[in-house]
């Protein structure tokens, strides 16, 4: 079904506006997915509540669009001013999904497997390139700390490629507890400039907790007495560090090669 809005104080427009903070993603349970590509994607293995198309609409945007209507999904056409109020896209493309917002109980996870535990990632983009490095390299889940930013705003989304709606995300989580409740069935090592070996990563014999601390500060206290370790990746003389996003995308190729190395021998 495919109609369309003029009225900026529509219910679907409010809750769409709302979606770019973490309370109006919390609240609503919903967020956003922009972009023809990344609406694609998602139609593929999902369904949104209902997508927003720009009356200036055209190409792969109006293409996706009809494939949603093809579908019983609602499609709603507004103004270009009034999806411009949605989009925080500088360059929008004119589509964006409202999807709801994926269901990870903590207690339901597997404790099998790598688990990516983010203590203090502030940075959208980083965020959001280290969630699609986790999907990519087959991550069991990611734990987000509290005092991380939300995994579901728009800018993490984009910096994700959207596969923040693919791997399992518990985020708002009491590292420390999570830690601390798990230790016996996982072992936790960080990363860290001043840190050991990066092979440690791949000699374990139970389930594997990588910990990525802040941009700013590393990793916390209140995690760190709950680490086995900390790993840095060796790199050349004058070169400070690696911001998170790319130390996390490193360290976790290091892991699945040596699970891969481990397999094959």
């Amino acid at each position: 079904m495919q109609f369309k809005v003029s009225s900026p104080s529509n219910k679907r427009l409010k809750i769409a506006r709302s979606l770019c903070s973490r309370a109006g993603i919390l609240k609503n349970g919903l967020f956003l997915m922009e972009g023809p590509r990344f609406v694609s994607d998602y139609l593929s293995r999902g369904t949104p509540e209902w997508i927003l198309i720009s009356d200036r609409t055209s190409g792969l945007s109006e293409t996706v669009a009809s494939e949603a209507t093809g579908m019983n999904i609602t499609v709603i056409e507004i103004s270009e001013k009034l999806f411009s109020d949605i989009s925080d896209t500088e360059t929008s493309q004119g589509i964006t999904a409202v999807c709801p917002l994926p269901s990870a109980n903590i207690e339901n996870i597997p404790q099998e497997g790598v688990f990516l535990l983010l203590d203090g990632i502030s940075d959208p983009g980083n965020m959001g390139t280290i969630i699609r490095s986790a999907a990519a390299f087959g991550c069991a889940a990611v734990i987000v700390g509290k005092n991380s930013c939300c995994p579901f705003t728009p800018k993490v989304t984009r910096a994700a490629a959207g596969m923040n709606s693919t791997i399992p995300i518990i985020f708002d989580t009491d590292l420390a507890a999570f830690m601390r409740s798990n230790s016996d069935v996982m072992e936790f090592i960080g990363a860290d400039a001043s840190g050991g070996n990066i092979d440690r990563l791949q000699k374990r014999e139970r389930s594997l907790g990588l910990i990525i601390g802040s941009e700013a500060h590393g990793i916390s206290e209140e995690t760190r007495k709950y680490l086995s370790g900390t790993v840095a990746i060796p790199m050349t003389d004058g070169v400070e560090s690696l911001n998170a996003a790319v130390s996390a995308s490193i360290l976790l190729y290091e892991i699945q090669k040596g699970y891969t190395e481990g397999v094959g021998s």
